[in-house]
């Protein structure tokens, strides 16, 4: 094999050598997000983030110049890009709506040439062409979101989508699945849509090959239990898997092979419910796991160019781990050999050129917010090309140190540690517990987070306990923290607040906990079950009285949602009341500061005045910072600099030096 040569060129930007970086350059969004290689790999189509707003730009990447491009509204981005054929790309806009802070995808589809031409709105609400001239109509409104089934490669004008219809609830419509999808066939010069067929299920998934035959799908009901069914052509009823080839556990199909001889499933296996990718022969309906080794789940794939195999799968038992599958592929040597060069960060071949000649590879780690090379096969040569948060060099920034705790009822609670730049002298560093959302499915990962680098930054070591209830641990381990919101997920983050002062790397006399959502409730839940601990908490639009999930929460009226809550919490009264922050105001010695977005429609602000009526009554007034215009979060980047100047005066004032 040829040496592997890599051409990097390090930016660095002036001023950034001092110890103290500017706030903002933590608080403001990533600059470029990601690029999708052509097929004929000529082009780039990138999405770069202007001020508040992120636009499509199209490249070429001979030389990297701009030949097109569109830019939204302002508040409003390009959500998602897709090449569908050597000259076209289809995108999606995703709008800032009341209620949701983050700007939340419209459904529509639009589609542009890589010359600027004939660029328009090819699907959803607003798609008719009732104010042009012409008097053949060849779109018309469709009251639904959408999403690809199919690049139907047979067909170059056209592509499979699958449709969601929304649900009209007064006058207002509501994307709530709960009407049978629809496939259909769309022109993507065009918009004109032909309705294929109506999956007879609501919230399905479908699997399409390369011509539009749909022979798996997959949905859940409205008490969150899983089906998948098979058909061996559209004549054919739907079976489900289990009788159609004799299958004992639940598996989610998600792709096929080129020649269509096997399907790709994810699924969990037995012993410990970790979540992998088992292969199925679809003549045969034979079917095993494709990888090993595995401690944690499996969250993302990468597929052999040429087969459409799944070979290499990453897992994040701490840092990311590499599997690969006991099949022969190009696209798998590539990636060990890139692994190897790019040896202590992730490494992930994002697309290719058509044939293969050319690679997009994405390069991160913890202290670097990612970049882009470009890899060409035949001169086996890599290149760089650019980096998001251009502004930060990773070498200013503190590394993730995995750690693994023993809690108190012997389960194995992993996460990280970082800890702030140290000079010779300096005492231990004050605490910050930063507690992720959620909490039943998202984890925090051993990757680049613009929080945790901005506090370490500023003197703080940062703790991020996966507790009981995490994602990515297997089903057994989320299923640990189904009605233990207060409970045992408590003593975990509790236990491995207690390992990191035993460990003597930070002063046990300076700690507060920090969180968003679920964050945000468990933060101020660990100072209610250990008031000594604790000299402060940041709860960032929090629940703190579990009876309001059912009550004043958009989860209770989404679809499945219902079924969520009682599994996840339960409807126990007496439990939910010992496990609600608010009914415990009295118990809180530590400073509070409460963050809320007034049109917060996941978690309601009336939790944070709740709260704040019941600290006061107890002698403990909370400290208050609402956003008017936010919603679940806070995403406008003047506002976002606002808070972390807010929490970061807050830290200082109980814990700083």
């Amino acid at each position: 094999m040829k040496k592997l040569l890599l051409a990097v060129l390090f930016f660095t930007a002036p001023g950034l050598w001092a110890n103290d970086i500017p706030v903002e350059a933590f608080s403001n969004h990533g600059d470029y997000l990601d690029l999708k290689l052509s097929p004929d790999g000529k082009h780039f189509a990138a999405r770069v983030r202007n001020e508040n707003t992120v636009v499509l730009l199209i490249m070429r990447a001979s030389d990297n110049q701009i030949i097109g491009g569109v830019k939204p509204g302002s508040n409003n981005v390009i959500h998602s890009v897709t090449w569908v054929n050597d000259e076209r790309v289809v995108y999606e806009f995703a709008e800032k709506r009341a209620g949701l802070d983050t700007p939340s995808a419209t459904g529509e589809l639009f589609g542009i040439n890589i010359d600027r031409s004939q660029n328009k709105q090819l699907y959803g609400y607003r798609a008719d062409d009732s104010r042009s001239n012409s008097r053949i109509k060849n779109k018309e409104n469709s009251y639904a979101s959408q999403e690809i089934l199919s690049l139907l490669e047979d067909q170059e004008k056209y592509i499979l989508i699958i449709e969601y219809p929304w649900q009209l609830k007064g006058n207002t419509y509501y994307d709530n699945r709960v009407r049978p999808a629809v496939v259909s066939r769309l022109n993507v010069y065009t918009g004109k849509k032909k309705k294929i067929e109506t999956i007879p299920y609501p919230r399905a998934h479908a699997v399409a090959d390369k011509h539009g035959n749909i022979n798996f799908i997959s949905w859940r009901d409205d008490e969150n239990n899983l089906f998948t069914a098979f058909r061996k052509d559209e004549d054919d009823d739907w079976q489900e898997l289990s009788n159609a080839f004799d299958v004992e556990q639940e598996l989610t199909p998600f792709s096929l092979s080129k020649d269509l001889s096997k399907v790709y499933m994810y699924g969990r296996e037995a012993e410990k419910g970790l979540g992998t990718v088992y292969e199925m022969d679809v003549a045969t309906g034979n079917y095993a796991p494709m990888f090993e080794d595995l401690t944690t789940d499996v969250e993302r794939i990468l597929r052999d160019h040429e087969t459409e195999v799944p070979v290499m799968a990453v897992s994040y038992p701490n840092k990311p781990k590499y599997h690969y599958a006991k099949i022969k592929s190009k696209t798998k040597n590539l990636h060990k050999m890139l692994a190897a060069s790019f040896e202590g960060q992730d490494v992930f071949i994002t697309s290719s050129s058509q044939d293969g000649d050319l690679h997009l590879v994405h390069v991160s780690s913890d202290v670097n917010p990612g970049e882009y090379y470009t890899f060409n096969s035949k001169t086996n040569k890599a290149a760089f090309l650019w980096a998001n948060r251009s502004w930060i060099d990773p070498r200013t920034q503190q590394p993730k140190q995995p750690i693994k705790i023993s809690a108190r009822d012997g389960t194995e609670i992993n996460g990280y540690l970082t800890l702030p730049a140290k000079k010779e002298g300096d005492k231990k560093p004050p605490l910050l517990v930063m507690l992720h959302g959620g909490p039943h499915g998202p984890r925090d990962h051993w990757d680049y987070e613009s929080e945790v680098q901005l506090f370490a930054n500023k003197g703080y070591a940062v703790l991020q306990p996966n507790f009981r209830g995490s994602g990515g641990y297997g089903q057994d381990f989320l299923e640990m923290g189904h009605r233990q919101w207060g409970g045992t997920m408590i003593n975990d983050i509790l236990d491995a607040t207690a390992w990191a002062v035993e460990q003597n790397m930070v002063d046990g006399e300076k700690i507060c906990t920090y969180g968003g959502s679920y964050g945000g409730y468990a933060a101020l839940m660990s100072v209610v079950r250990a008031p000594d601990l604790f000299k402060c908490t940041v709860g960032i639009v929090g629940l703190y009285d579990l009876n309001n999930m059912f009550t004043d929460s958009d989860i209770a009226t989404n679809y499945g949602g219902q079924a969520y809550l009682e599994k996840a919490i339960g409807r126990d009264p007496a439990e939910l009341n010992e496990f609600s922050p608010v009914n415990h105001a009295d118990k809180i010695k530590a400073k509070v500061l409460l963050i809320h977005g007034e049109k917060d429609e996941r978690v309601s602000v009336k939790n944070t005045d709740q709260l704040e009526t019941k600290l006061e009554k107890a002698g403990n007034p909370a400290e208050i910072m609402l956003f008017s215009q936010s919603g679940h979060g806070v995403y406008d980047q003047e506002d976002r600099l606002k808070m972390y100047k807010k929490v970061l005066a807050f830290l200082g004032k109980h814990i700083g030096d």
